[in-house]
């Protein structure tokens, strides 16, 4: 019998921890890709997540190689999908830059990270 409650409290702790991983919103991709050099520059970033994040609760920030922000600070929601975020950019330079998010997905629960691309015409 107690190898038998053994494996129900297994079967119960990978349930619960099955349930906890899915509940984030973590970057599924992202245009221009992680790791990507683009010939031409990007009007904006556009960030999709494996679930629905809340923009009220959520950043993104682009940033140079010096570390100054060249978004617009104008993030929003993708009209057709609450997955994705839209963050404008200001005109950039070839160079690289550093996309720093936080985002909130729907239930609350809390990721963050970043990646960078390359600008090389």
């Amino acid at each position: 019998m107690g190898g038998l409650i053994g494996i129900f409290a297994v079967m119960a702790f990978c349930w619960f921890a099955a349930e906890a991983a899915l509940a984030h919103a973590f970057l599924e991709s992202a245009q221009p890709r992680v790791g990507d050099t683009v010939k031409s520059s990007p009007s904006q970033i556009l960030l999709t997540f494996t679930e629905d994040v809340e923009p009220a609760f959520s950043k993104v920030v682009v940033r140079d190689a010096n570390g100054a922000r060249v978004d617009t600070g104008q993030m929003h929601p993708a009209p057709d999908s609450a997955k994705e975020l839209i963050v404008p950019l200001k005109p950039i330079s070839p160079g690289t830059y550093r996309v720093e998010w936080h985002v909130t997905s729907i239930d609350t629960h809390k990721t963050e990270g970043s990646y960078t691309f390359t600008v090389a015409p």
